[in-house]
């Protein structure tokens, strides 16, 4: 029944998901979670740090607003370029559940505004598939892609992602491949140019030196309720993997591409994490893209719903409790 409901995408559905992250991000709103400081050279994010790390309710907000609009535009995203097979709903729920799994998300962070610019990515690299020159398209992904490092520093590694596309897309035109690596360093041009002009140049090219060095903290991993959602989170991942890879056979060329391209993510995801440093229980957040599509995808297909909304059901409550009686301790 529950499941059925979201199989639409009526403005009803979409009433109702703002309804249920509402209650996902209820104690937030009264109890917000500090915001991460920033790690690395981050200038964008070290700026929106700056400005609202005194305001936690404002950033509570502004983190909230972040996620309901990814969700509603991954779902576009999915439904328009049938991705998904059916017109639903269901993607933006998962996907607004999977990213108030735990108590410390519930804010503006790094990841909430890197997951949005990724989608914007993804979605100009759709456009260009059924292009015959898309040099502008390109172009503005490998610019999003510098722009979205200048709040999270690894996420340049995705620079891979997009040349792993051109290969997915079957785009072997070179002028594309070098108009996306200059729209990838335009930023950094006028950073340089930035750094140089205030005398920050070699302080700041140290520090930018210091991100090759791989580092990672393990210490959330020693949190057993962390263990148990990030278990939770892993095994809906390989889930989602099987029986997405096992019906892509069903789907005709366009589509098959299009889903291999948000499956690409997880192998880019994980290479990048080497280099996530104090914030590798939020770097993790770059897979949900894709564990929504794979999981909507298979619950749109299935007939028996009983058993997976029970499940579906279970995971909601479990997140509530956990966000609430975090909030409460």
């Amino acid at each position: 029944m529950i499941l059925r409901f979201f199989r639409s995408s009526f403005p009803i559905q979409f009433f109702t998901i703002g309804v249920i992250a509402i209650l996902l991000w209820g104690h937030a709103f009264f109890n917000p979670p500090a915001m991460p400081a920033p790690d690395g050279p981050v200038p964008l994010y070290e700026l929106i740090y700056n400005l609202l790390h005194r305001a936690p309710h404002i950033a509570c907000i502004i983190g909230f607003i972040l996620t309901i609009f990814s969700a509603f535009l991954l779902n576009r995203l999915l439904t328009q370029n049938e991705v998904l097979l059916k017109n639903s709903s269901l993607s933006a729920l998962v996907f607004i559940a999977l990213m108030s799994y735990f108590p410390f998300l519930l804010t503006l962070h790094q990841l909430s505004i890197t997951t949005l610019i990724l989608l914007m990515i993804i979605e100009r690299l759709y456009k260009s598939y059924n292009k015959t020159e898309s040099l502008e398209l390109t172009y503005v992904a490998g610019f999003l892609i510098g722009i979205n490092s200048l709040f999270y520093l690894p996420f340049i590694i995705f620079f891979f992602f997009l040349l792993i596309t051109f290969i997915i897309f079957r785009n072997i035109d070179w002028h594309e491949w070098i108009g996306s690596f200059i729209g990838l360093i335009t930023p950094y041009l006028f950073l340089s140019a930035y750094y140089f002009w205030y005398d920050k140049w070699m302080v700041k090219a140290i520090e930018y030196r210091r991100f090759f060095l791989m580092s990672f903290d393990l210490t959330p991993f020693r949190e057993p309720s962390f263990l148990v959602l990030s278990g939770i989170i892993v095994f809906l991942l390989l889930f989602g993997l099987i029986t997405g890879l096992s019906r892509l056979g069903e789907r005709t060329i366009e589509i098959r591409k299009k889903t291999f391209l948000l499956i690409w993510l997880i192998p880019v995801m994980l290479g990048s994490i080497f280099f996530s440093g104090n914030l590798l229980k939020y770097h993790l957040l770059i897979s949900f893209i894709t564990l929504s599509e794979l999981l909507s995808s298979y619950l749109l297909k299935i007939k028996n719903t009983f058993w997976p909304e029970m499940v579906f059901v279970g995971i909601m409550i479990i997140l509530l409790l956990n966000n609430l009686l975090s909030g409460l301790t």
